[in-house]
């Protein structure tokens, strides 16, 4: 299976995902006061359509729209692991009013990589999403509709696996990123596509003392270099990792929401920061919905001029047709 011939289970889904966006409603993620929701329910929620009743993030390879994907539009997509899943509160609201496609492929312990998977060749989901991601990335930049890529990832969680030889599947993830998510960059420079990268997310450290005003979720301030452990490092990693990107890539870095100087805040006035200790709340996400505000704006600037007056599609995704 490779980024470029389309797969029949990539078709399956895709047909499958079209159908659904005609009969189904998209889940509700509007703004609701922080103290409406129960921390231990406050995660993001993606479509029905997009993921089975029993989890949070889908775990087979996953075309997600998150609004009512249209023709002839821009089209943001988030890719990566749970750390592009809590940002979808964020993006949905930063796109709002915004006239473009939000779709998402996320899966869970899943960093954006190109993983050079073989035609025929067995591959464990994740290298499967990946390949489906780099085939609609792929899409989209030929469409010349206008699109941005967003990635996110747990960045640091990877490199700490790698460094410290974890033999985990985060272990595994971490060492096939070690190729995987550099040819990755270069795949979508040689495509052309306009990306921006979520830096690494504050999170809660393994050990944090007791808090007293609630531990699940951690509700204290962290020091910030425990919630951001080698956030220097982390930085010029990804840095470097975006070189080869077209000009304009940005690495956006959300946590001067919630993090100062010194600490990172387990709470901003009545808002949980985290929802467990490796993931911010929806509440919070969708507070930082200004810091990705500027990827959809970008995407929507993008948008080609229709000189003869009449919209078409050229972009071969069902969904979008």
């Amino acid at each position: 299976m490779t980024a470029r011939s389309l797969p029949p289970f990539v078709a399956a889904l895709l047909t499958a995902l079209a159908l659904a966006l005609v009969s189904s409603v998209l889940v509700t993620l509007s703004a609701a006061p922080a103290t409406a929701v129960k921390p231990k329910n406050d995660h993001p929620r993606m479509p029905r359509s997009c993921v089975a009743p029993a989890d949070l993030i889908p775990q087979e390879p996953t075309i997600c729209a998150l609004n009512q994907a249209e023709q002839g539009r821009p089209t943001v997509l988030l890719w990566g692991d749970s750390h592009a899943w809590q940002m979808i509160p964020a993006l949905m609201r930063a796109g709002k009013k915004k006239d473009v496609n939000l779709i998402a492929i996320v899966m869970g312990g899943c960093p954006p990589m190109d993983n050079a998977v073989k035609p025929g060749q067995p591959a464990p989901k994740c290298y499967q999403s990946n390949d489906v991601a780099i085939d609609f990335a792929r899409q989209i930049v030929s469409s010349g509709e206008g699109h941005r890529v967003l990635l996110a990832a747990s960045w640091q969680r990877y490199r700490k696996a790698f460094k410290t030889g974890d033999r985990s599947y985060t272990g595994d993830m971490a060492r096939a990123m070690r190729k995987g998510t550099p040819r990755l960059m270069r795949t979508l420079a040689a495509m052309g596509a306009q990306t921006d990268v979520v830096g690494q997310v504050a999170t809660v450290p393994d050990n944090v003392r007791p808090c007293a005003r609630g531990n699940q979720p951690y509700s204290c301030d962290i020091p910030r270099k425990a919630a951001l452990a080698d956030s220097v490092g982390t930085k010029r990693y990804l840095t470097k990792l975006m070189r080869p990107l077209p000009a304009g890539a940005e690495l956006i870095n959300v946590n001067g929401y919630f993090c100062t100087g010194s600490v990172c805040r387990g709470k901003v006035g009545s808002v949980h920061t985290w929802w467990d200790e490796l993931h911010i709340s929806a509440t919070m996400s969708r507070q930082l919905r200004g810091f990705l505000k500027p990827t959809v704006v970008k995407a929507d600037e993008s948008r080609p001029g229709e000189p003869d007056g009449q919209p078409g599609c050229s972009l071969p995704v069902p969904i979008l047709c």
